[in-house]
């Protein structure tokens, strides 16, 4: 596949086969993370990969709760029995960084980089991937988080899932850049 075939072809999938997703595709799919750009090469990711389909139910669950509080106007959509949050993926990836508020920023940037490169890679192997954004409020529960394997020490920084998508992906459309100014 070429780049820009992957590139403009990657969507954000929502709903996954029963499917199991292979360990080597999974490796696969984390060492494109890996060679991301990343900021002085700290390299500060790490990787938790969940397949326990009980411990994605949880942050499903526990995810949806938070939504609630913190959005109120969205507490109907997450009032529901359907998983709106991982969509029953297969797979929950977690790309973590050490807590170190001097380098905050820094490995969030690096972390999300880390992502992109694993979307794009998921998307050439024939799988799905979505960010979490709503996972990533778990970060108010640390208690959760050590329950799905995060030890003290590592930051939530990018949560995804991964799977075999259920059906066509719908091609996407996208504005022109925008160029605000071009400065010569």
């Amino acid at each position: 596949m070429e780049i820009e075939e992957c590139i403009r072809g990657r969507r954000s999938v929502r709903h996954y086969s029963d499917e199991p997703v292979s360990k080597d595709h999974i490796e696969a799919v984390l060492e494109a993370g890996v060679w991301a750009p990343t900021g002085m090469n700290r390299q500060p990711w790490k990787f938790i990969v969940v397949e326990d389909k009980d411990v994605i139910k949880l942050v499903s669950d526990e995810a949806k709760k938070l939504v609630s509080e913190v959005m109120p106007n969205m507490a109907e959509m997450m009032d529901s029995e359907d998983d709106v949050i991982c969509y029953r993926a297969p797979v929950l990836i977690l790309i973590c960084a050490e807590s170190d508020e001097r380098w905050s920023q820094v490995n969030l940037l690096d972390s999300v980089l880390a992502a992109q490169n694993m979307f794009l890679k998921a998307h050439e192997l024939g799988l799905g991937t979505c960010y979490m954004g709503f996972v990533a409020l778990l970060k108010q529960k640390p208690g959760i988080l050590g329950t799905i394997g995060v030890p003290d020490g590592l930051e939530l920084m990018v949560p995804l899932i991964l799977g075999h998508p259920k059906g066509e992906q719908p091609p996407g459309e996208r504005n022109k850049p925008d160029v605000t100014a071009w400065i010569k």
